[in-house]
């Protein structure tokens, strides 16, 4: 199982970037720390940094260096309003490289289903994106996600587990609807003292209702950790 998926991981991005308009590939650093500031209150940060490597339009060569893409530094307080309902609210602060950088307001309400050995996480998030010279980017997110252990019938510390998600993302700003879908698949390590290591592929598509219909895709790899 775990040879298979890395062979997908492998061969997806040469796929994909052999298909479709515009097609970018590239590394996805993130790092999460978490903690319980009350008993109710869960305080979240986070960073996570595009990196790109290669850039491919359609009918021509594909252009090869290093270029950064956008690092995003984001906060979140959340409660829980059941074992498996909890709200949150963020903010977001983004580095873009050749754009003004903007601030982003997050709503979102996250559900968590236990199926057999796998766990199935829905999230619903809206969000604002503001920037200097930008009318306001308003957008709608739903996430199904499948957390699978590979090492026994629940997750345990020291095991691996796989996590497969989908998201759909309609957006509107100056009357201009968008439309966005980010697929991935990951592999994870759940390590002791509350720690988790991911890498995956992430695979994004957009401009859906432009000519210039884009792919992205990166090579994803996080360290989660819950203090």
């Amino acid at each position: 199982m775990r040879k298979i998926f890395w062979i997908i991981l492998l061969v997806l991005p040469i796929e994909i970037m052999a298909q479709g308009r515009v097609s970018n590939f590239g590394l996805f650093p993130e790092f999460q720390i978490g903690f319980d500031a009350t008993e109710k209150l869960k305080v979240t940060g986070k960073i996570e940094s595009q990196h790109g490597m290669v850039d491919k339009v359609e009918n021509s060569d594909a252009k090869w260096g290093y270029y950064h893409n956008q690092t995003d530094f984001q906060g979140f307080l959340g409660t829980s309003i059941n074992p498996f309902v909890s709200i949150t609210g963020g903010y977001q602060y983004r580095l873009e490289s050749g754009s003004e950088n903007s601030h982003r307001s997050i709503q979102q309400v996250s559900i968590l289903q236990r199926k057999g050995n796998f766990k199935i996480g829905h999230r619903i998030r809206t969000d604002q994106t503001f920037a200097p010279n930008d009318p306001v980017e308003f957008r709608l997110r739903y996430r199904i996600s499948y957390e699978i252990p590979l090492e026994g019938q629940s997750l345990d510390p020291g095991e691996l587990y796989l996590v497969f998600s989908d998201e759909p993302i309609y957006s509107i700003q100056s009357g201009e609807s968008g439309l966005e879908n980010r697929v991935v698949a990951a592999l994870g390590h759940f390590s002791k003292g509350k720690q988790k290591f991911q890498a995956g592929i992430d695979y994004r598509t957009d401009r859906f209702f432009d000519d210039a219909f884009r792919q992205r895709t990166w090579f994803k790899f996080g360290w989660y950790l819950k203090l």
